[in-house]
């Protein structure tokens, strides 16, 4: 039996390495009804995001990169540049590559599109 269960297990390490992912889940809610309600996963090199639920009926989605000048050991000057911008309906999906690994992102409803500016 346990060399059974040694093949098994080199057999299945021959299938590859699953790398690991992250996942973000953002959500707010207000009187205990969803705002926003966001997945968001970055798997090899290839983010995808998920609105599962909006009060607006959709998420605004912004992406961005932060880049800041640094000065004798401090971070000053930070200014974010936005990569993308897009809205996806409750329950659609999009997925993005070519991301950089640094990325940021910001989601909200649609009806609060403000909350995302910089």
């Amino acid at each position: 039996m346990k060399l059974l269960t040694a093949l098994l297990s080199c057999l299945l390490a021959l299938f590859g390495d699953p790398r690991p992912g992250v996942t973000s889940i953002i959500r707010a809610s207000q009187d205990g009804v969803d705002t926003v309600f966001s997945k968001t996963t970055l798997e090899d090199g290839v983010a995808t995001f998920e609105c599962l639920a909006a009060s607006g009926g959709a998420c605004v989605y912004r992406l961005y990169q932060e880049q800041c000048e640094k000065a004798a050991g401090t971070r000053a000057g930070c200014q974010r540049v936005v990569l993308d911008e897009f809205e996806l309906q409750v329950g659609r999906r999009r997925q993005v590559q070519g991301l950089p690994e640094d990325f940021r992102h910001c989601v909200a409803a649609t009806g609060a599109r403000d909350t995302c500016r910089a």
